[in-house]
């Protein structure tokens, strides 16, 4: 073949060999290409982008939207609140952590920041320390300090749990409003209260069944006055909307109670049913009328009690 071309090189090489040659390699490129079976029809590039495309998926922040990232969320809520009205002195990772007994500040801040799922055991310990509702950390159930204990109808049923729990101090909160609520405040320390979730109406917006509680009410205060926790006791009249929110959890209980601390003694006032203390002509204009009438009927209890 190569003593045929060079022996014909002129011919080949001329334009009647060239247009020839041209001819040829267009009519076995078709003859080639025809043959070619459907399934390899594709060329070899779309082949290939076929195979690397990822498959698409639908787009979510998967960060924002799960549990753990609310319960993230929650934790920093619950340090909001803590530090809610707090100009100085205010509450920090590093210092929850102390208080927590952790050993690092690493270990609750990786949980602040959502580097690190907590354990229901963590936040078992989380909640008992700062006394938070523990459903609504996990599941945003309820409020964030709202307490969820059975609650008992007479107050001196509570007697026995108080000296049981032994808080520093037990505070009687009272509402501004004519029908003047009342329910029980534990505080154990700066950052941990209970609220006692049961409400008592101390004036006469009652029936037969509340003046038997505003005499429970008479009867758990002279027991405590008389017990140990007689200096711990203390007292707070507050707007209605303070009240609320207090009762029902949704605010630190310290932000209430210690900004400002005014001390009410109303609850010491009210055991003096007979009007023996020198303040007792101002009770009405100090308390209201229902608070005097709530006295009257703590008197006619009395009263029965000893007939008896």
């Amino acid at each position: 073949m190569l003593d045929y071309i060079l022996k014909n090189k002129e011919w080949i090489f001329s334009g009647a060999g060239v247009s020839v040659i041209l001819i040829i390699t267009r009519w076995l490129f078709r003859s080639s290409k025809s043959k070619v079976l459907p399934s390899q029809s594709r060329t070899p590039s779309s082949v290939l982008v076929e195979v690397i495309q990822p498959p698409s998926l639908p787009a979510r922040d998967v960060q924002d939207s799960s549990e753990v990232a609310s319960i993230v969320k929650r934790f920093n809520r619950i340090l909001d609140l803590m530090n809610e009205k707090r100009r100085y002195r205010k509450y920090t990772i590093a210092g929850l952590a102390q208080l927590m007994k952790l050993h690092s500040v690493g270990e609750l801040e990786s949980v602040f920041l959502g580097n690190h799922e907590p354990s229901f055991d963590f936040i078992n310990h989380f909640c008992e320390t700062f006394g938070v509702n523990r459903n609504w950390l996990i599941e945003g159930k309820e409020a964030p300090f709202r307490n969820s204990d059975e609650a008992h109808y007479d107050p001196i049923e509570y007697l026995n749990e108080i000296e049981n729990l032994k808080p520093n101090k037990l505070y009687f909160i009272r509402s501004a409003s004519e029908v003047g609520e009342v329910f029980l405040l534990l505080k154990f320390s700066d950052h941990k209260y209970k609220i006692i979730s049961r409400v008592w109406h101390i004036s006469d917006h009652v029936g037969a069944g509340g003046q038997s509680q505003i005499l429970g009410m008479y009867r758990l205060i002279l027991a405590l006055q008389k017990s140990k926790f007689g200096l711990s006791c203390g007292g707070r009249i507050l707007k209605e909307e303070n009240f609320n929110d207090l009762l029902y959890g949704e605010v630190f209980p310290g932000s209430i109670i210690d900004f400002p601390a005014q001390e009410n003694p109303w609850w010491d006032d009210f055991v003096d049913v007979y009007h023996k203390y020198p303040i007792s002509s101002n009770y009405a204009s100090l308390y209201g009328n229902g608070f005097i009438a709530a006295q009257s009927i703590v008197r006619l209890k009395l009263e029965e009690i000893k007939e008896r």
